[in-house]
């Protein structure tokens, strides 16, 4: 005989979406995406639903902090729409030119670019035979 299985109608609710989890990787915040190449720092965070104008993004002492949040009331219902992130980085041994930075929100990701300082860039190092 098969075990019975109890279905929950409203655990959907309660799941984020499939996409979110790409960031949990690299990460010690989820939503929040790390990675770099040779000429940059890059830091991915989910901002989803809320306007690119509403997104800060703040570098001080070491700290990238990111804050997103929108509020919306829709006239004659009794409905309102909310989305608030906030993500914090400590950066300050990362070798990036933080006030270089630049920021850009798409398909709800925000993207901060950060140029490497040249000393942090891999280089080939030529070996000598003795």
């Amino acid at each position: 005989m098969g075990d019975i299985i109890k279905k929950d109608p409203f655990r959907n609710l309660f799941v984020l979406p499939r996409w979110i989890d790409d960031f949990e990787e690299n990460s010690t915040q989820r939503g929040l995406k790390l990675h770099e190449d040779d000429k940059n720092i890059y830091i991915e965070a989910v901002v989803a639903g809320v306007p690119s104008d509403l997104v800060d993004v703040e570098i001080e002492d070491g700290v990238v902090t990111i804050k997103a949040e929108s509020h919306e009331e829709f006239k004659g219902k009794v409905e309102t729409k909310s989305s608030s992130y906030r993500y914090y980085y400590t950066c300050a041994l990362s070798g990036g030119k933080w006030d270089k930075a630049n920021a850009e929100v798409k398909h709800g990701v925000v993207t901060i670019t950060v140029p490497k300082e040249e000393t942090a860039r891999p280089r080939k190092v030529k070996v000598k035979t003795t």
